[in-house]
């Protein structure tokens, strides 16, 4: 099968989902722009918070891990690929207009498919023997997926070669946290080593030459986003791991003490002061920068999950 008809049955496929939209009044627009969310960051981030301060310390740690490495993996692979979205590829393709905003960067592999994936796969593998919850978590990575073609904002090969990629993910951050416990002092290697590799994301992303296309004398991409976006959520996967490593080495607080009640109230808090960290973005933005601004905000939210509360909860814990 050549380029062209690989290509082809994939547009015919978001023409014919973008056909029932219109001939089913729109009527699960809502749903699966709903459903779309589950694989964004800010969902991750609640679900990594939750799990990690009130329920299982090493399940969160392992969402963690598959999210940062998920996003990694799919950021090397959209600005090495740098496939356009079917909008581009195909003016037939009509994308739903509340999808766009979220549909930034390259096209292939889909970002919210690592993200639902790394996040509610890892769900699904942390608390396997849970049959119910298992389901669940696979139900919502598929429709996060269906949702991305249903909304015109991806192609079939987007989506399933973004759940290919983030599936060898999770097996690898699951066999990375077996060597880290079968050895002393691998937690160093392990911070340091993903400390180069981010660093070395930024480089690549950043110098990197892209293929400039023009149609009407306007760019078809710029990637100065996806350039941006890679020196940003640096600061979340700093903060994450350097939190990570402290909190191992000197805290080592235990989510699993305190009955139901106790751990809503730590949830809801946690969260509270969660939000305010990410409403201080124009504070930090304002002093530094945009970008560094960002990036250091981002810092203080992984940091914040990983060290900051857990220190917060052991303390609290004692009395």
């Amino acid at each position: 099968m050549n380029c062209g008809a690989w290509l082809g049955w994939q547009i015919d496929y978001l023409l014919c989902l973008q056909c029932f939209r219109d001939t089913s009044c729109h009527i699960f627009d809502k749903f699966f722009i709903c459903i779309t969310t589950f694989g964004e960051i800010i969902i991750s981030i609640l679900v990594i918070s939750t799990i990690y301060w009130a329920i299982s310390k090493k399940a969160g740690q392992f969402i963690m891990f598959s999210h940062i490495f998920g996003f990694l993996t799919n950021i090397l692979a959209k600005t090495t690929a740098c496939i356009y979205r079917p909008w581009i590829l195909d003016a037939r393709v009509k994308p739903l207009a509340e999808a766009i905003p979220a549909a930034t960067g390259y096209s292939f592999p889909s970002g919210h498919t690592t993200g639902a994936l790394s996040t509610w796969g890892g769900i699904a593998i942390s608390f396997w023997k849970n049959k119910v919850l298992r389901y669940i978590c696979f139900a919502i990575v598929i429709c996060v997926m269906i949702s991305r073609n249903y909304l015109g904002v991806h192609t079939p090969q987007d989506v399933i070669v973004g759940f290919i990629l983030t599936a060898l993910v999770l097996w690898g951050t699951y066999k990375l946290f077996e060597w880290e416990k079968s050895g002393k002092n691998r937690d160093i290697i392990i911070v340091l080593s993903v400390f180069a590799i981010t660093i070395l994301t930024i480089l690549y992303v950043n110098l990197k030459g892209y293929p400039i296309d023009y149609l009407f004398g306007k760019i078809l991409y710029e990637p100065t986003q996806m350039k941006v976006e890679a020196i940003v959520r640096s600061g979340f996967i700093f903060g994450a791991f350097i939190g990570w490593f402290i909190e191992k080495r000197f805290i080592d607080f235990k989510p699993e003490l305190g009955n139901i009640y106790n751990k809503i109230i730590r949830v809801l808090l946690g969260i509270g002061i969660l939000i305010a960290i990410h409403m201080t973005e124009g504070f930090f933005t304002n002093s530094f920068g945009i970008i560094l601004g960002k990036a250091l905000n981002l810092f203080l939210t992984g940091i914040y999950i990983t060290l900051i509360y857990p220190y917060f909860i052991k303390k609290t814990s004692e009395y």
